[in-house]
């Protein structure tokens, strides 16, 4: 059994069973984790609020048997004023799923760690769609693939396997 802490970003989630859930983390640590959060749905859980998308905490995690679970969770930010607008919903999820699907597991990547955190902080000042295209440019610089393609959404849609599902929300 190991042990670890990680200042984390909660970049996607899913249920399972009744009360339990799977999250995908972005860390500082270790880039992007699966996490299995048990009891976490449940009335009585404490950590249900300090789970939601795109907050930033700080947990520990076990490992056994390569499965990763979660044990104690303390919520550093919510980014509450990202989440007033539908707009503002959205470009969350768009940025949440860019980080999702472009970066591999458990590569650490502190400079994509800092450009989402940064991103989450700021979203509901921004209130243009020149701030989402810059957030993109930066992440594909990070990296390593090139930053101004003739066509920045279709350049970004070949690079994986399936489409986007966040750019259909509005």
């Amino acid at each position: 059994m190991k042990y670890s802490k990680y200042h984390a970003i909660v970049i996607n989630r899913r249920n399972i069973k009744d009360a339990d859930r799977f999250l995908t983390l972005y860390t500082l640590e270790s880039g992007k984790i699966d996490v299995y959060a048990k009891s976490v749905r449940s009335l009585k859980s404490k950590r249900l609020a300090s789970l939601d998308l795109f907050t930033h905490i700080s947990c520990e995690v076990y490992e056994k048997n390569e499965r990763k679970t979660l044990t104690q969770v303390e919520l550093l930010h919510t980014h509450q004023a990202s989440k007033t607008s539908l707009h503002n919903i959205s470009r969350l999820f768009q940025i949440g799923e860019l980080v999702d699907k472009l970066t591999a597991d458990e590569d650490p990547h502190p400079a994509i760690y800092n450009l989402l955190l940064t991103a989450l902080t700021h979203l509901h000042r921004f209130d243009t769609p020149e701030y989402l295209t810059r957030f993109k440019k930066k992440l594909l610089t990070e990296l390593g693939f090139d930053p101004n393609p003739s066509d920045l959404d279709a350049y970004i849609a070949s690079l994986l396997t399936k489409p986007l599902q966040a750019s259909d929300i509005l």
